[in-house]
């Protein structure tokens, strides 16, 4: 690349501008959440907010198009680059984001380049998401949080397709670490096992066909959605046997 060898490290866009309103928000608003992530189940100390460690992750990941001269030769055209990454950023701080899979793909998708541009590689087919995570799994550098605590660094680092690697001196952050980015990818495109569950498919809540045709739509389980039809299984066997046993005490 012309004044960029090989290799060499690149300005980041976290080191220029970031859209800071757009996070700033998204991580205001994450603290009147209480559903949708372990986080919400107790407050831990100093919890980072999932939006802003999501956003300070891509922008640490994400080239500046100032230093990339050859695809932005210009001011203006680095600008305009600049705004269309803000525009991926703005998108997915969004707590209703955090799970489509769109939004999370393009982000992976912008890392993915980023990573090829430095390793002078061609970037995985955007258009094949699976070929883009496993780029990133392959040839990206793990990110290490020393310090997890609750674990919004790793679960986000994992969220955007990278590796993660978290330690910590507290035996409940490690429990916690364990149960968020350890154990959920040893299960990752299984099928749940419950007797309820549709192995072949998780319904998507909307029918499809007509007729005597008619029937839930369902798209094969991806990530961990096995596990975690599962878990609400079994969670609720385990409520309604504790109350058949000890719900006449309370």
């Amino acid at each position: 690349m012309k004044g960029v060898p090989i290799g060499a490290p690149r300005k980041k866009l976290i080191e220029v501008a970031l859209p800071l309103v757009e996070i700033n928000a998204a991580s205001a608003r994450e603290k009147s959440i209480r559903h949708g992530h372990p986080s919400t189940l107790h407050l831990w100390w100093a919890r980072r907010p999932l939006a802003a460690c999501r956003a300070v992750l891509f922008a640490q990941l994400v080239d500046d198009p100032s230093s990339v001269p050859d695809e932005f030769p210009d001011e203006a055209a680095q600008e305009r680059e600049r705004r269309r990454l803000f525009g991926v950023v703005d998108r997915l701080v969004k707590w209703e984001n955090s799970n489509d899979p769109r939004v999370v793909g393009a982000a992976r998708r912008e890392i993915a380049r980023s990573v090829a541009r430095g390793k002078n590689e061609t970037p995985p087919d955007p258009n094949d998401p699976d070929a883009v995570l496993k780029y990133l799994n392959d040839r990206a550098l793990p990110i290490y949080d020393p310090f997890a605590g609750g674990g919004s660094i790793p679960i986000e680092t994992q969220r955007l397709g990278l590796r993660a690697v978290a330690s910590d001196l507290n035996p409940v952050a490690v429990l916690i670490n364990k149960a968020l980015i350890e154990i959920p990818p040893q299960f990752a495109g299984d099928p749940p096992i419950n007797p309820d569950a549709d192995k072949w498919g998780m319904k998507t809540g909307k029918m499809i066909g007509r007729g005597k045709n008619r029937k839930p739509e369902t798209v094969a389980w991806r990530g961990t959605a096995g596990l975690a039809d599962d878990i609400r299984y079994y969670g609720n066997w385990m409520r309604e046997e504790a109350y058949k046993r000890i719900g006449h005490l309370y």
